[in-house]
């Protein structure tokens, strides 16, 4: 009974902790930046931290020959399953599947969103950069149109009505390049991401593997019509 109430303990705190919010911070200035936060932790994601050179004994050129040589050799088995698939299946079959795996894929992450919770959100273009100015004009016009529809549905996908921010596109004929300045925050519940997860594995991973790996394979068949047909002779 003791063990019982250690388990049902262990699943209410791992709920509990899945339960407590991520909280992420997100700023692009040129480079990308990015911080996650959980309770008390804090771990920057991007740029990620510099690891600590290891001491090790440099190898002989002839040991990293050796090595080079037997990777060359060594066929990528990913590359070969790919290779037996479009023989199976040919090219047609190769690129439906790659389609339906990126749209299954761009489904589940859409869903993925609206349990996102978008708190802050700042976006600056400015466009510039070109010798011609109605080449400038033209292309602040692309911009624009392509920036704000595409906020909108981030925002509306995020589930964030009403996000502290603001989103904007200027033009600069004497700017050499363009610049895009970009800041958010939020946060998701880890149970979600879970949830989300593990269905994406067992709906779409798992399907799509076996697909994929039973490329090329005769199919069993099974042995019944043959029962069936002795039993009528006799």
């Amino acid at each position: 009974m003791i063990v019982l109430w250690i388990l049902l303990g262990l699943i209410a705190l791992i709920f509990l902790l899945l339960c407590i919010p991520v909280r992420f911070d997100l700023n692009y200035n040129g480079e990308t930046t990015v911080f996650i936060r959980y309770l008390f932790l804090k771990y920057r994601v991007l740029p990620a931290p510099e690891k600590k050179p290891e001491s090790k004994k440099e190898k002989k050129p002839s040991e990293k020959e050796s090595e080079e040589k037997a990777k060359e050799k060594k066929p990528n088995p990913l590359l070969r399953q790919v290779k037996k698939y479009k023989e199976a299946e040919g090219l047609t079959g190769l690129l439906t599947l790659a389609k339906d795996l990126l749209k299954a894929t761009g489904t589940r992450f859409g869903k993925l969103l609206k349990h996102i919770k978008l708190k802050d959100f700042d976006l600056y273009v400015l466009v510039g950069g070109g010798k011609d100015a109605a080449e400038i004009a033209i292309l602040y016009g692309e911009v624009c149109a392509g920036v704000y529809p595409a906020v909108s549905v981030l925002l509306g996908l995020t589930n964030c009505k009403s996000p502290h921010g603001c989103v904007s596109v200027d033009l600069d004929y004497s700017v050499k390049e363009p610049k895009v300045l970009c800041t958010a925050s939020g946060a998701v519940r880890p149970l979600f991401v879970v949830h989300h997860g593990v269905q994406f594995i067992l709906r779409t991973i798992l399907p799509f593997y076996n697909k994929f790996q039973s490329a090329g394979k005769p199919a069993v068949k099974s042995a019944a019509p043959a029962a069936n047909k002795k039993e009528r002779t006799t």
